[in-house]
């Protein structure tokens, strides 16, 4: 099983979404910024960190677990970036764009969003909605993972 993880990202509402390269194999298509871990990465808050720093530029400094998920040979575990600094830029060729959307435009973007990140985008807006209405719930369950992971 591989380990993976995806980086959610809000500001004003809308959603960080990054879009891939053309010869990367989710080629054109929007997805969280994330990726695999690496062997160097300590935790998968290490990966989670990295990753979102090397696609997308941004330093994030508080994560919050929402889920894991299996999605055929890979093991997602999905985390909320509550604090971050920087602008978000495509930060490696893998990327060539970036952009803000909210849960109704991701919906629209249709075959345009990564297949795989489109089976569970329902789940995930669930996820984020009772995150907003029970944040003592998550901290008490999955607890808070800081900059020293």
């Amino acid at each position: 099983m591989i380990e993976v993880v995806w980086n959610i990202l809000r500001h004003n509402n809308r959603f960080l979404l990054a879009q891939r390269s053309i010869h990367d194999c989710a080629g054109g298509t929007w997805v969280f910024p994330g990726g695999k871990r690496d062997p160097e990465d300590r935790t998968i808050i290490d990966a989670a960190r990295r990753e979102l720093n090397e696609e997308v530029g941004i330093e994030g400094t508080q994560f919050e677990q929402l889920c894991s998920m299996h999605l055929d040979k890979y093991h997602v575990q999905v985390f909320y970036c509550n604090k971050w600094h920087g602008n978000p830029k495509p930060a490696c060729s893998d990327i060539i764009g970036v952009g803000w959307f909210t849960l109704a435009e991701m919906y629209a973007l249709g075959k345009s969003i990564a297949p795989f990140m489109n089976n569970s985008l329902m789940y995930l807006a669930y996820l984020i909605q009772h995150y907003d209405h029970h944040p003592n719930e998550w901290r008490q369950r999955l607890g808070e993972c800081d900059e020293n992971g």
